[in-house]
Parts: structure tokens; C-alpha cells; sequence
């Protein structure tokens, strides 16, 4: 079983993982004019991960909270990069990936990770009292709120 300081760390390291695919998403979407928030896409994919949170343990409610605060807070960085675009005249981004068939993969992909450590720290009945250092290439404020969120959820969730 490995330790706290150990699931703790993996926990923050795919959480920055998630994150730092913002930035690919906000890029996709200001090449394609597409808004950042797509009410019927948010609401399957809650639903979808929720369903995925609860076969792992976790309880509905815990789960819809910590998802949609992680989403929140992309869909707020995403806002916050677009903007500053908009201010500065970009351009189109020539190096975009496919948000459809490469960045959403990554995206599920460490969000399944980050319920199955959700799943097991709650378990664990471990608490979560300090947040980690931001990532240099990660807002503070964003980093704050998508790791409150996730700290809301294991302890909350026990």
C-alpha cells in the first residue's frame, strides 16, 4: 500500500496534469470560435464521470461537487486565456492539437486517475489540510481552487 506522502504527491501530480491541458483547450477553442462553456457537454460529461466516481467508491454528491469545481476552474482559466487574446489580437494558433481526438483523451484520461486517488485517499480516511505548491506554469488562483475543491472532496467525502 503506499504511503500517504506518496498518494498525496501522485494526486497533485495528475491534478497539474489535467490542468496544464487549459491552455490546449483554450487554443482549440479560440482557433474554432467556440465558446468556453457548452451547457449540454458539461452536463454529460458530470453525469459521465459521476457515474465513473461512484463504481470507484466515491458518494454522488461528493463527486458532482469535486468535478464541478474542477471544471469551473478550467472553464475560468480557459476564459481568462481567451480574453487576454482578444485584448492582444492573436492570431490563429498553428500548433493547436484536436481538441476532439487528442486533448479530450488526455483530459478523461487523468480525470479517471484523479477519481480512482480520490477514491483510495477517502478510503484511506486520509485528510487533506495543506495545499501543495503551484506549479510554476499553472496560475496561483486557479491552482488554489481546483486543489480546494479536490481537498473539499477527500475530506468531506470520508
Amino acid at each position: 500500500m503506499p504511503s500517504m506522502e506518496d498518494l498525496l504527491s501522485k494526486m497533485t501530480n495528475i491534478m497539474a496534469m489535467r490542468l496544464r491541458l487549459m491552455p490546449e483547450v483554450a487554443m482549440h477553442k479560440w482557433n474554432n470560435q467556440l465558446p468556453v462553456f457548452d451547457a449540454a457537454r458539461e452536463e454529460e460529461l458530470l453525469d459521465k464521470l459521476t457515474q465513473m466516481a461512484m463504481e470507484f467508491g466515491i458518494a454522488e454528491e461528493t463527486a458532482k461537487q469535486l468535478l464541478q469545481g474542477q471544471m469551473d476552474v478550467a472553464k475560468k482559466w480557459q476564459e481568462e486565456m481567451i480574453s487576454q487574446w482578444r485584448h492582444d489580437h492573436v492570431g490563429v494558433f498553428s500548433n493547436a492539437r484536436d481538441l476532439h481526438h487528442e486533448i479530450r483523451p488526455e483530459v478523461a484520461k487523468f480525470s479517471k486517475a484523479m477519481l480512482e486517488h480520490v477514491a483510495l485517499l477517502i478510503s484511506m480516511n486520509i485528510s487533506i489540510s495543506q495545499t501543495p505548491p503551484c506549479p510554476a506554469d499553472i496560475p496561483e488562483i486557479f491552482w488554489q481552487e481546483a486543489f480546494e475543491a479536490l481537498r473539499n472532496a477527500v475530506n468531506h467525502g470520508q
